[in-house]
């Protein structure tokens, strides 16, 4: 028999700082999507000028996350989402939960439905976080970003002047440095918390892809519904995360210049590097103040600030 209790305090002060945000936000923002030109000599813009923040979690999932964690997490969100709004000129912003990722995804991918049943079986936080963003940027384009990463520079400035005819993707380098324990002795990574891309392009639709057959693919192996899977942090590793996320972009990379693209093609780099429509730029634009890779956190180039504050690890009781 099912017990009810009252809401704990911390609970609802959670909902209240999301109810806030939604009804800020709900006010102010027009259910019209919008554009700005980052191409001046083409009526529609490379990028689609809109803005996706996710907030799907609210309570713990295991013991190692409390309530307090979550309240933590849910202020820092609502605090950094008005670096967010009001945008530059006529971007776009939503700020979505779990009830319209879904509804996105039915209605965007409709017509493969075994990405629309991967997506709504996953039981795994982080990895229905990694999922949606890649469906969103998929399935509409634009630019996605953590709700724990505030934005520092407008975002009419992110792609510099000289790339913003061709660019239709920007990927951001996370970590790059000497590690005994990485093949090759070196550990680099690109950005997730936050990207930038045209509808539909290749690197989303690869990683949509490739999560899809991964996943379908353990579960056959393991004669278990995706939902039941029991993973572990390497099948997160390479499924959602940044190694799955790293080899489709070195693969789309070398695809648009005709050669073999790795890490040592773009480690350490300081200033952007075009590979046909995918602009990979330095560490500073998206993860300054990484002190393992030498990266500056008062650059210039920074565009945002990333507070690593997990709400993925956040987990809402009504999907598990």
């Amino acid at each position: 028999m099912r017990r009810f209790t009252c809401c704990r305090p911390d609970r609802i002060l959670i909902f209240l700082c999301l109810l806030a945000i939604l009804i800020f936000f709900r006010s102010q923002v027009s259910p019209a999507t919008l554009h700005i030109n980052l191409n001046s000599s083409n009526p529609e813009p490379l990028i689609p000028a809109q803005v996706w923040q996710l907030y799907t979690t609210v309570g713990p999932r295991d013991t190692n996350t409390t309530h307090q964690d979550a309240l933590k997490a849910t202020k820092l969100a609502a605090n950094l989402a008005a670096t967010w709004f009001p945008v530059d000129g006529a971007w776009t912003y939503r700020f979505i939960g779990s009830e319209f990722g879904t509804q996105f995804v039915e209605e965007h991918f409709k017509n493969q439905q075994d990405i629309v049943d991967v997506y709504t079986s996953l039981r795994v936080p982080v990895m229905a976080s990694d999922f949606l963003r890649y469906l969103l940027l998929a399935g509409d384009g634009g630019v996605y970003a953590d709700s724990d990463v505030e934005m520092i520079k407008p975002l009419q400035d992110w792609v510099p002047e000289p790339y913003r005819n061709v660019t239709r993707a920007m990927i951001g380098i996370e970590k790059d440095h000497p590690a005994d324990d990485e093949p090759e002795g070196w550990s680099f990574r690109f950005v997730q918390h936050t990207l930038i891309t045209a509808k539909a392009h290749p690197i989303m639709m690869n990683m949509v892809r490739n999560i899809t057959d991964k996943m379908l693919e353990l579960s056959n192996e393991k004669q278990t519904p995706i939902a039941e899977l029991d993973l572990h942090d390497r099948d997160v590793v390479r499924i959602t995360g940044p190694r799955g996320f790293k080899d489709v972009v070195f693969e789309h990379l070398s695809k648009q210049v005709g050669k073999s693209i790795g890490w040592r093609n773009v480690t350490k780099i300081t200033e952007p590097k075009l590979f046909g429509d995918t602009l990979v730029v330095p560490i500073n634009f998206f993860a300054a103040g990484q002190r393992h890779s030498g990266s500056d956190g008062a650059s210039p180039d920074k565009r945002v600030q990333h507070y690593w504050s997990g709400t993925w690890r956040h987990w809402d009781e009504s999907m598990a």
